[in-house]
This record gives C-alpha cells, sequence and structure tokens, in this order.
C-alpha cells in the first residue's frame, strides 16, 4: 500500500505541473489556459460513515447502530474541463462495534485527491451544464481520537489510531451557477485493520468506511469556466491564398502590358465620379461559435467605412449555420447569436445608428454555400 501511495501521490504531483502547461484538448477543442487564480473553489458539507471490520471483530450489529456521522471542508481547483485536484480535511464519529472495542471512536482525517469530470471528458465542454459525474482517486491520513476528542492511551502498536488510507469515490455535482453548486458525494476507503483497536499484534489487514455526504461548493473569486481557443479556419485560409494568388495574376499582367499606345486614337478626357459601390461583406464562424475572429473584423469594417459614406443606407445582417453539425433547434439559435454579435460590433465598435441595423437568422434552413462549413456566416446586404 505504501508503494501504491507513493505511486499515486507522483502522479498527483506530475499532473499539478503538467496541467499548467496544456490545458486541455477534448473533442478536438484546445482551451486557453487560465490564471492561477482561477477554477478555485471550496465546498463544505456533512453526512454519514458506516465503518467495516473485518473477521472475527465483526459485530452483531443492525445496519442503523453502526452508522455514524461526519463533515467535511475541501479546496479544489480544476486545472482544465477534465482535470481537477482537491485537499480534503474531514472528521467524524465510528460505531464500529467490533467484539472487545470500544463501541464508538471519533477521528479526524485528510486526503488528496485527482477528480475526473467524466461528462466533460466523454462528451463536450459546456459551462451551463448542470449535472456532471466525477469519480476522484487520492491517498489520505486518519488519526483516532476518543469520545471525548482526545488522544487513546497509547499502545505500544505504533499503527493503532492512526492510518494512511486509500480514497475512491464519486461526485454527484449540480452546478446552480458559475459559483455555486451543490454536491452529493459517495466514497470509500482503505486502512489497516489496527485503526479501530482490533488485530493488534497480527498480520497486516484492512478495514475499510464508507461515506455519503452532502454539501455546496463555492467558487474563490476569478475565472470560473474555460474558453476555447480561437484556431485559424484552414478553409478560410486556402481561400484568402487563393484571392491572392489571383491578385498577383492579375497584377502580372497588368504589368505585361505596354505603357503608351501611340497608334490609339486620342480620347477626350471625361468627369470622374466618385461613388462609393458596396462590395457584399460576409462574416465567418468557427464551429459551434458565435465569436468574431480577429480576422473577420475587416469585412465589418469595410461595411462600416461604408454606411459612414452613405449616410442613407441600411444594412441588414442574415446569418446561418452549417446543416452537418448540430440540431436544426441549436443551429437556429447560434446563428442568430451569430447576427447579432455581428450587429452588436456594427454598434459598439464602429458608432453606426443601430436604426440603419436590422437582422435574420436562418439556422441551417437555407445554405448559401455549398460548401458545408462556408455556411458558419453572417452576410451583410445593403439597402
Amino acid at each position: 500500500m505504501k508503494k501504491f501511495s507513493l505511486l499515486l501521490f507522483s502522479a498527483l504531483v506530475a499532473f499539478s505541473i503538467g496541467a499548467q502547461e496544456v490545458q486541455n484538448v477534448s473533442e478536438g477543442t484546445v482551451y486557453l489556459k487560465n490564471k492561477g487564480s482561477d477554477n478555485w473553489y471550496m465546498g463544505i458539507g456533512g453526512g454519514t460513515n458506516l465503518y467495516m471490520t473485518k473477521g472475527e471483530n465483526d459485530a452483531d450489529a443492525s445496519f442503523g447502530d453502526r452508522l455514524g456521522w461526519m463533515g467535511q471542508l475541501e479546496f479544489g481547483r480544476w486545472n482544465s474541463p477534465n482535470w481537477g485536484a482537491r485537499v480534503v480535511i474531514d472528521g467524524g464519529n465510528i460505531k464500529h462495534v467490533a467484539t472487545g472495542i470500544d463501541p464508538e471512536q471519533n477521528w479526524l482525517g485528510g486526503h488528496v485527491d485527482l477528480m475526473y469530470n467524466i461528462i466533460n471528458a466523454w462528451g463536450t465542454y459546456n459551462p451551463d451544464r448542470v449535472y456532471s459525474l466525477i469519480p476522484y482517486l487520492g491517498i489520505g491520513y486518519m488519526y483516532g481520537l476518543d469520545e471525548d476528542w482526545e488522544k487513546p492511551n497509547p499502545d505500544e502498536d505504533l499503527f493503532k489510531n492512526q492510518n494512511q488510507t486509500l480514497n475512491v469515490g464519486l461526485i454527484n455535482n449540480f452546478q446552480l451557477s458559475k459559483s455555486v453548486a451543490l454536491f452529493v458525494e459517495l466514497g470509500w476507503r482503505v486502512m489497516q485493520e489496527t485503526f479501530d483497536g482490533s488485530g493488534l499484534g497480527g498480520d497486516f489487514e484492512y478495514d475499510s468506511k464508507f461515506t455519503g455526504t452532502a454539501g455546496i461548493k463555492f467558487g474563490l473569486g476569478g475565472k470560473q469556466d474555460f474558453t476555447p481557443a480561437e484556431l485559424m479556419d484552414y478553409n478560410l485560409i486556402n481561400d484568402l491564398n487563393s484571392q491572392i494568388n489571383r491578385l498577383r495574376a492579375e497584377n502580372e499582367e497588368l504589368r505585361l502590358r505596354p505603357e503608351s499606345c501611340p497608334e490609339c486614337p486620342e480620347v477626350e478626357p471625361t468627369t470622374v465620379v466618385n461613388e462609393e459601390v458596396y462590395i457584399p461583406n460576409v462574416v465567418f464562424f468557427r464551429i459551434n461559435s458565435a465569436t468574431i475572429d480577429k480576422g473577420q473584423q475587416v469585412s465589418i469594417y469595410n461595411t462600416a467605412e461604408y454606411m459612414k459614406a452613405n449616410p442613407d443606407a441600411k444594412v441588414n445582417i442574415v446569418a446561418y449555420a452549417d446543416a452537418q453539425t448540430g440540431t436544426p433547434e441549436y443551429n437556429w439559435a447560434l446563428s442568430e447569436k451569430r447576427a447579432r454579435a455581428v450587429a452588436d460590433a456594427l454598434t459598439n465598435e464602429y458608432g453606426i445608428d443601430s436604426n440603419r441595423i436590422s437582422i435574420d437568422w436562418k439556422g441551417d434552413t437555407e445554405q448559401p454555400y455549398a460548401e458545408n462549413d462556408w455556411n458558419r456566416v453572417a452576410i451583410f446586404f445593403v439597402d
């Protein structure tokens, strides 16, 4: 057990260091690394525990007679949507009623655990999700006290009333807001049989204890969620490269044309009329996102400049979602968010009057482009 505990402790240390460098990659999504002060929480709760003795020390007692009370205080941090670690301080009363042993004892303990959010890891991360299932694995230590919470009489066996523990369990987490959650936790810990005073002088055997607690958790300031990294859309990059190559080819063709044409007839100079012409602009989005990438801001800027030069012009923003991702209901709501994000950018960043802007959204009911990925888009239509 000591070798296993040392190995587990080393893994916890390695996790805490390594998680600072790589935040998380899940379902193809990379998350930005948060500050060291983010994603901390504190939890407090209470419940019951059932101490299980072994062999001949098992007492003939009812289930209810063997239940004791306990409380716990914990501090933890989520290093990514999938992985976290915590420190738990707990204590309470056990009614092991082992033959020939004091029927009740009090105890204090603590353990360090590695936590794993199954739903985020096996599904997709959603900061607004209410329920999460979180298994944990850790190591700890328990110290036994008598009924008056005092140190028991010393015994020649050094292991009596203080043991290392191995802890496993499941946390059912119910998120009420980004900073407040309720939890119901079921745990199991293993310790040497000598903890309760039985088995002294014999072979090393192990007792165990089942725990059940419920309580509340609070965020300790700072950010409590995770932000997906804004990765480049390679379809957009290829499209821009194609445009660059086309312009280079046109420029080369113009360079080869003669600078003058002596044979050409004289053409009377005409008055050049400068007229602003609007070229339709589009804003492309990443999958499952209504956030405007920096590379897409140029389309909003061009539209804003046109509207400033043409005070009577109005713009209608129509947003879409691609048909191969998500459900129709989800895509409908997502396209609305995209339309509103572009309209807000025109108003808040470029000072365009909101009365000159209208929005519409189509979800995946219409697909303006044959390329599926291009339909994660908002298109400007100027009246």
